[in-house]
């Protein structure tokens, strides 16, 4: 028996949801006042680009219930 998507996904490593979750970093560290500003700037530009790389690698994927020796649980 195949469970649903989520249940496959059990440590929650979606490729979108780490995208976004990079993103809401990214919100996070503009505001960070405990930084100088050029490192603030530097830890936004990181998360964002793992948010690209992310939806990348989700674009790439085929969608969650892919037959088996398919690349599953990306998107």
């Amino acid at each position: 028996m195949i469970g649903a998507p989520e249940q496959l996904d059990i440590f929650g490593y979606r490729a979108r949801r780490l995208a976004e979750i990079n993103r809401v970093a990214a919100d996070a560290a503009r505001v960070a006042y405990n930084f100088p500003p050029s490192i603030r700037e530097e830890r936004v530009r990181f998360y964002l680009a793992e948010a690209d790389r992310y939806d990348a690698l989700a674009a790439q994927c085929a969608p969650p219930m892919a037959p088996k020796g398919v690349c599953r649980g990306c998107g």
